[in-house]
């Protein structure tokens, strides 16, 4: 047991006053005569024993009483070995205000329960301790160390927010910012209703070096459907041509869900209709189908119905339909006539054929395709802009020369981790093969219409290195060695044919099956920016326009009539950089603006991860924090006295209350002692009498 205020027990002296009393006004007895005794029959008579008996109880009592008083002042408690204050403490509270904070309690909203307690936390704790106030947000502001008061003024300035953070993020974000204390003694609160989905607490209860409490607010479990993403299988973006979008829907809840209805908007306009059944705790993808009807930046949303959580249930997508596909060719000296043939005469394609001498590198941004037709060697500098160019979605093909110097080219694609051409060889062979699943052909060529057709005739192909990477088979000839072959590299693609499109390896380039996925890259380039973003996942967003000057920035907009912001932003090439910092807000969808030109759209959600309405229970809380060896506490926010409780925590089994009650024990039953005990004594003789 130690004491905090160990001066205090020099009040044990006092208990010298009651002795002295004792000892000098110590009644003295002696003998009266009296004529007549009959009339003393009725009082009880004293001896001398008893009256020292009483006496000696007296003094016992008000000894233990003053001792506790000393004792009680002294504040004694038995100190917890996890808390150390020689060197201060830093403390760090985390008040989750994530959307699902915004439930209602009995009385207020989970937020201002939230708040209130940690109001009261901080209460328990010295203005020379250090202070971090940290929300979902992660904001500069809470990325510094601050002192009691400007917390407790913050605090009522904490409002719901999309943001939703990891423990593990929420940790390494507490790491970087008191890294830069010299207090020792680290105490973390964590107030929250401790949703499952954004608590793991397996990193928690590995750390030693801290402590952690933590304050859960009641949330209720309930049933929840929501839009988790979605995506285009086949991404032919063109007029008049069909595509369907695949949605991700979850139900997050414990009942089977019926016919529930989804609608898809494109610009404002209904354009599909679909219903889909959800068994509980389960996902289900279900595509819509509709007709491209118009080029340009299309703006689609995917909604449903479903109460009483409404974040979730619309979905923010943008995709650009361009009048016609961008394919360039780089070719040696000779254009070559069926590429110009295929791309050049159909209007679906804008098609450019450069010499490898003069290539106009800006173009390669708008590019769906470009080819590398029978190059023997190319330049560093054409290496480095086709790696940029496949880096960020663009998809390059490559078709062999008769003469190609392969050493040449062993950087460029060791740099991609792809195969390299090895050997060319001179058997001929037939197409064995044909993947008809694969997004080149699915939809144009079904499996027995593959078996019918005459498949082409290969003189000369070459072989390719065996590098064990991960790769879509298009073709594959009789031998099953690779023929047509896609490999991903970033967000883009690498399409190597074993032959190039000439008389001297057979008649692939004269078979029309060979075509059908020639033609299809071109329609099928990966999409060259994000269908959609999640708020506060997507801090960089990547424009495809260059800003020339100083004042020459892109502004984002909020199509429904939102407040315009100015990201901070970086040129990067032909590409700008675009920081959010947290500063989208609200779904929906963003224009991106410069000079008054409208460039693009970016779509924004909410982060899914507070669709699952699941939490951790107070029970459930208890039981990790009893794996923890006493690095994790437990406090229940109705506490009546949060401060007190946090107290005890800290310092330790507060002990002066029992003190104070002992004292009180002590005077209390003096005084009764010395009331009632001659009474008792003289009713009972009385009664005898």
């Amino acid at each position: 047991m130690q004491f905090s205020n160990p001066l205090f027990l020099f009040g044990i002296c006092a208990i010298a006053i009651p002795i002295l009393i004792h000892l000098f006004n110590f009644r003295k007895y002696k003998t009266t005569h009296f004529s007549n005794v009959k009339l003393l029959k009725m009082l009880l008579q004293k001896t001398k024993r008893e009256s020292q008996l009483q006496h000696l109880i007296v003094l016992l009592l008000r000894i233990l009483g003053i001792t506790a008083l000393a004792f009680a002042f002294a504040q004694p408690f038995l100190p917890n070995k996890k808390f150390e204050t020689q060197s201060g403490t830093i403390v760090t509270v985390f008040v989750d205000n994530s959307f699902s904070m915004e439930a209602q309690s009995q009385q207020t909203s989970l937020l201002n329960e939230a708040v209130d307690a940690a109001k009261k936390a901080v209460e328990a704790f010295s203005y020379n301790d250090e202070f971090v106030l940290i929300t979902n947000e992660f904001s500069a502001l809470e990325a510094k160390i601050i002192n009691k008061d400007e917390l407790l003024s913050r605090l009522d300035d904490i409002v719901i927010t999309p943001n939703s953070k990891k423990l593990n993020e929420i940790l390494h974000f507490i790491q970087n910012i008191t890294s830069k204390s010299n207090k020792t003694q680290k105490i973390n609160y964590f107030i929250s209703d401790f949703q499952k989905s954004q608590f793991d607490f397996t990193s928690l209860l590995h750390d030693t070096t801290q402590l952690f409490f933590l304050l859960p607010v009641e949330n209720k479990n309930i049933n929840n459907i929501s839009i988790d993403s979605c995506w285009f299988d086949m991404p032919v973006f063109q007029v008049g041509y069909n595509v369907g979008v695949t949605i991700r829907i979850r139900n997050n809840g414990t009942d089977e869900v019926v016919k529930l209805p989804i609608k898809l908007y494109i610009n404002n306009e209904q354009r599909a209709l679909g219903a889909v059944d959800l068994k509980p705790n389960s996902y289900t993808d279900f595509t819509l189908n509709y007709t491209i009807n118009q080029s340009g930046i299309q703006a689609g949303m995917l909604e449903i119905y479903d109460t009483p959580i409404t974040f979730d249930n619309r979905f923010y997508f943008v995709y650009e339909v361009a009048p016609s596909a961008s394919v360039i060719t780089i070719q040696e000296k000779v254009k070559n006539r069926y590429l110009q043939a295929l791309y050049g005469a159909d209007s679906l394609f804008y098609y450019q054929a450069m010499n490898v001498n003069q290539i106009n590198y800006s173009a390669f941004a708008s590019a769906q395709l470009i080819i590398l037709d029978q190059l023997e060697t190319f330049s560093t500098g054409l290496a480095a802009e086709l790696m940029k160019y496949v880096q960020n979605g663009g998809v390059l093909a490559l078709f062999p020369a008769e003469k190609m110097e392969v050493s040449s080219w062993s950087s460029f694609f060791d740099a991609m981790n792809i195969p390299n051409y090895q050997n060319l060889q001179t058997t001929e062979l037939k197409v064995g093969k044909v993947n008809s699943e694969s997004i080149y052909f699915k939809s144009a060529l079904q499996q027995s219409e593959s078996e019918q057709w005459e498949m082409p005739t290969v003189t000369h192909y070459y072989t390719f290195e065996n590098k064990n990477v991960p790769a879509e088979e298009i073709m594959l000839l009789e031998n099953n060695a690779p023929f047509f072959t896609a490999y991903n590299f970033g967000k883009g693609r690498v399409i190597l044919s074993a032959v190039a499109l000439n008389d001297f390896y057979g008649n692939a380039h004269k078979n029309a099956i060979f075509f059908i996925p020639l033609h299809n890259l071109g329609l099928m380039g990966q999409l060259k920016s994000s269908l959609y973003y999640f708020i506060g996942n997507a801090e960089t967003v990547i424009i495809r326009q260059k800003a020339t000057g100083a004042e020459d920035i892109f502004l984002l907009k909020q199509k429904s009539g939102g407040a315009e912001l100015i990201p901070e932003q970086l040129n990067m090439g032909n590409e700008t950089q675009l920081f959010l910092h947290s500063q989208i807000q609200q779904a929906g969808f963003y224009d991106v603006l410069k000079g008054g030109t409208h460039y693009s759209t970016l779509a924004f959600n909410y982060q899914r991860g507070e669709s699952n309405l699941e939490f951790h229970t107070e029970k459930e809380l208890y039981k990790i924090a009893g794996q923890s060896d006493g690095r994790i506490s437990v406090l229940s926010t109705h506490t009546k006295d949060i401060t007190s409780a946090i107290s005890d925590a800290l310092s330790g089994k507060s002990l002066w209350r029992y003190f104070i009650l002992i004292a009180l024990i002590c005077f209390i039953t003096e005084i009764l002692l010395l009331r009632f005990w001659g009474k008792a004594k003289i009713r009972t003789s009385k009664h005898y009498f």
